[in-house]
């Protein structure tokens, strides 16, 4: 089993040093536009949208990981801004900001080129005409390479019987985008369906990996289609 964990731990890292040299990268580009927000106070633009309105009473929150603002990385209007604080409300479908008067304000969506938050590279997503598109929304991004792979999270209030009682459920749903078309993938059978003629292979490589879908869906989407883009020569 270790054995395995460690195999699997490669599987991801195969190419450290290049990782490595992006994060070198990323840092250079960081502090570059760093020091340039610095010069021109260029966070300013970001306050321009509406405030949040509070929402309803309940037991839990509908924000993505946190209620609390969280620190995230975010391009916006194609200006990268490396430290802001964020978060992402799953309910309205909304990415908010802490002005510095500590008001709540909704970053305009189409601004969004992406936001990098909890751990997650987040984009906003807007609906096309291509067979099974998702709706226009905030999404992760869990694979980007030939095919993509996209994880949509929501929170609804459910009806209790006093609103002292209310609560948000949450949801995933995940999209895979292949061939000029996305798919909706539910289940592993779902996803080897969309990954021929390599059912075979890709199965193999679930057992060897004990992976089951139900227990982690977002890295058995990245193992299983990180190596059918491999075994068809997508890469």
């Amino acid at each position: 089993m270790k054995l395995k964990i460690r195999l699997l731990l490669l599987f991801f890292l195969g190419n450290l040093s290049i990782y490595a040299q992006n994060i070198e990268c990323r840092q250079t580009i960081d502090n570059s536009a760093l020091n340039y927000l610095q010069t021109v106070g260029g966070h300013s633009v970001l306050y321009y949208g509406n405030e949040q309105n509070g929402h309803p009473r309940t037991t839990n929150h509908p924000y993505l990981e946190d209620a609390q603002y969280a620190k995230a990385r975010l391009s916006y209007n194609g200006v990268l801004y490396p430290e802001l604080l964020l978060r992402l409300d799953l309910s309205r479908n909304e990415l908010v900001i802490q002005a510095p008067e500590r008001q709540n304000i909704v970053l305009f969506p189409e601004n969004v080129d992406f936001v990098e938050i909890h751990g997650r590279h987040i984009i906003y997503f807007l609906q096309d005409s291509l067979p099974g598109s998702p709706s226009t929304g905030y999404y992760i991004m869990l694979h980007d390479g030939k095919c993509r792979i996209l994880e949509k999270n929501t929170a609804e209030i459910v009806d209790a019987r006093s609103i002292q009682e209310q609560y948000y459920s949450f949801n995933k749903k995940f999209y895979l985008y292949k061939d000029g078309a996305y798919h909706t993938i539910r289940n592993k059978r779902g996803l080897l369906n969309n990954l021929k003629p390599y059912k075979k292979e890709l199965k193999q490589l679930i057992s060897f990996y004990n992976l089951r879908f139900q227990d982690n869906p977002s890295v058995f989407l990245v193992v299983a289609v990180s190596e059918y883009e491999k075994l068809s020569g997508s890469l």
